[in-house]
């Protein structure tokens, strides 16, 4: 049953990013580019309370591998950002796609600090 509840989180946070990345596709989809500090502010806090109960959820469960879960949205944001760097978009399109690959990123390395730090 453990194990089971373990897979239901990890698919539903993995949806959960993936559903961030449409919502920012979604706000960078008019061309041109026209994100508002409104949409921006709404879209980043979502983000962050996000990431905090991911990082919770590492934190307070033993044995996540949420990790492995988190590999798909993390390429998906990577690919964004290297997109909005390399092609100068909206300033707030490329905070979103950073702010958000950190965010992945740190899930994903706490997430695998923590295993490692379980194994030792």
């Amino acid at each position: 049953m453990k194990l089971f509840l373990k897979l239901t989180v990890g698919t539903f946070a993995t949806g959960w990013f993936f559903l961030l990345w449409c919502m920012q596709m979604i706000l960078a989809s008019d061309i041109p580019v026209a994100i508002s500090f409104d949409e921006m502010q709404g879209f980043l806090q979502t983000f962050a309370i996000s990431t905090i109960l991911a990082l919770a959820y590492i934190r307070f469960v033993d044995d996540t591998k949420l990790h492995y879960f988190l590999v798909i949205p993390i390429l998906l944001w990577s690919m964004n950002t290297i997109q909005d760097l390399e092609h100068n978009y909206h300033p707030y399109d490329t905070l979103i796609s950073c702010v958000s690959l950190i965010g992945c990123l740190l899930i994903f390395l706490y997430s695998i600090l923590k295993q490692r730090h379980k194994v030792d």
